[in-house]
C-alpha cells in the first residue's frame, strides 16, 4: 500500500460524495491518510461478519457487494448463499465500509468482492477520527455526507424489504 499523489486522485476525490462540500485544502488533508491497495479480479475485499475499522474509495475496477441470505449460526459456513445487493465501478465515485466509523467492534455488514482488478484508497478508522477531531469543520461535513449516504441506503433498502414482503404475502394468498 502506498498513499496516493495528491495531483493523481484529487480531481476524482472532488466527484466523491462522502467530500462534498469539502475545499480543496481539506480533501488534501483527508488524502494524507489514505493508503492505495489494488485488488485482483475476484479477491475478496471485505467478508461479511468479520472485524473492520477502515472504508474505502473505489478509484478504479468494479466491485460487487452481497449480503448472506441466510444467519449464519443456523447454517454450515459450507451453505452459506450470498445475494448480489449492489455493484459500483469507478464511474460512480462510490465508498463503503464507512459504518465501520461508527462501532466500537464494526462487524462488516457485507462482503464485497472485486469483479475486476480494483484499485481502492483505503482510510483507518483511528486516522480520520483523529483528523474528524482535530478539524470540526471537516469533521461536520463528512459526518453530513455519510448521514446522507446511509439515509439513501436505507431508503432503498426499505423499499426492497416492502417488494419482498409484498411479493411474498402474493405468493401464499396463491398457495
Amino acid at each position: 500500500m502506498v498513499h496516493p499523489s495528491i495531483g493523481e486522485h484529487l480531481a476524482f476525490f472532488q466527484l466523491v460524495s462522502l467530500f462534498q462540500d469539502l475545499e480543496e485544502k481539506h480533501i488534501k488533508k483527508i488524502m494524507e491518510i489514505m493508503t492505495i491497495s489494488e485488488i485482483k479480479k475476484g479477491e475478496m475485499i471485505t467478508r461479511e461478519g468479520n472485524h473492520g475499522d477502515s472504508m474505502f474509495i473505489l478509484l478504479k475496477g468494479e466491485v460487487e457487494i452481497s449480503k448472506s441470505l441466510f444467519l449464519s449460526p443456523l447454517v454450515s459456513e459450507d451453505s452459506l448463499q450470498e445475494k448480489a445487493l449492489i455493484r459500483l465501478n469507478e464511474d460512480q465515485h462510490g465508498f463503503f465500509g464507512e459504518m465501520a466509523l461508527f462501532l466500537e467492534n464494526p462487524e462488516r455488514s457485507a462482503s464485497i468482492k472485486a469483479l475486476r482488478p480494483c484499485k481502492l484508497a483505503g482510510i483507518q478508522k483511528q486516522d480520520l477520527l483523529k483528523i474528524l477531531s482535530e478539524d470540526r469543520y471537516i469533521g461536520s461535513i463528512i459526518y453530513k455526507n455519510i448521514a446522507v449516504e446511509l439515509t439513501k441506503r436505507l431508503i432503498k433498502s426499505n423499499r426492497d424489504i416492502l417488494k419482498l414482503t409484498t411479493a411474498f404475502s402474493l405468493a401464499l394468498e396463491g398457495e
